[in-house]
Parts: structure tokens; C-alpha cells; sequence
């Protein structure tokens, strides 16, 4: 698995979450992407009526979301925001979310991720 180490997250006051351990990601095309401990994230963001569809708790989608959005916030100068979001596609893939909900989730973040685009 791309994911060399597990996702160790602590909550934080403002009901976000913050990397109690540095998370690393070897994508196969991209290499290594390594997001610090004390990144702080708010996971998906993905609004709480659509989460019969997609639980931001769920395991296969927080190690994504976490890279996704360091990649957002930090990355800005190594990745264009489209490949952000392939990333983000084939890290969900890659933890074993299907099919259909890793193409509900990579659309989601192009239609709604421009707005939080970094650059």
C-alpha cells in the first residue's frame, strides 16, 4: 500500500483534527507527499446531509482527505489543483473505497474544491 505509516489524528478545540504523527503518501506517478505531525485538518469536508453517502469517519477516505487537503493548503507550488485531485482519487482507490463513491468524491472536490484552492 502507497501509505507508509498509519493516520494518528488528535481533535482539537475548534472540532478539527491535527496530526498527532507526519502521514506519508508514495503516489506511484507523484512520489512522496509528506504531510508534518501538527498538520490540522478538517478531514472531508463533505456537509453533514450527505454523509448516508459518504461518512468523513470512514477509514478508506481520511488518509485521502488528509493528503488532499495538505496538498490544498501546501502544495501549491509542486501540483496544479487538478492533479491535487487525481491524487486524491487514486489515494481513495488505493485504500479500497469503490469505484462509484471514489468518482462521487473526486467530482465533488473539482466542482467544489476551487473555492479552497491555495495558489
Amino acid at each position: 500500500m502507497p501509505f507508509l505509516n498509519d493516520l494518528i489524528l488528535k481533535v482539537v478545540p475548534s472540532g478539527t483534527w491535527q496530526l498527532a504523527e507526519p502521514l506519508t503518501y508514495d503516489h506511484p506517478k507523484y512520489g512522496l507527499i509528506n504531510v508534518p505531525s501538527g498538520f490540522t485538518t478538517d478531514l472531508a469536508s463533505i456537509p453533514r446531509i450527505a454523509w448516508r453517502i459518504v461518512n468523513p469517519s470512514t477509514s478508506g477516505t481520511r488518509r485521502p482527505a488528509v493528503i488532499h487537503d495538505y496538498i490544498y493548503n501546501h502544495l501549491t507550488n509542486r501540483f496544479g489543483r487538478k492533479q491535487a485531485d487525481k491524487i486524491f482519487y487514486d489515494a481513495l482507490r488505493e485504500c479500497g473505497t469503490n469505484y462509484l463513491l471514489a468518482n462521487l468524491m473526486y467530482y465533488a472536490v473539482r466542482i467544489g474544491g476551487k473555492g479552497s484552492w491555495q495558489d
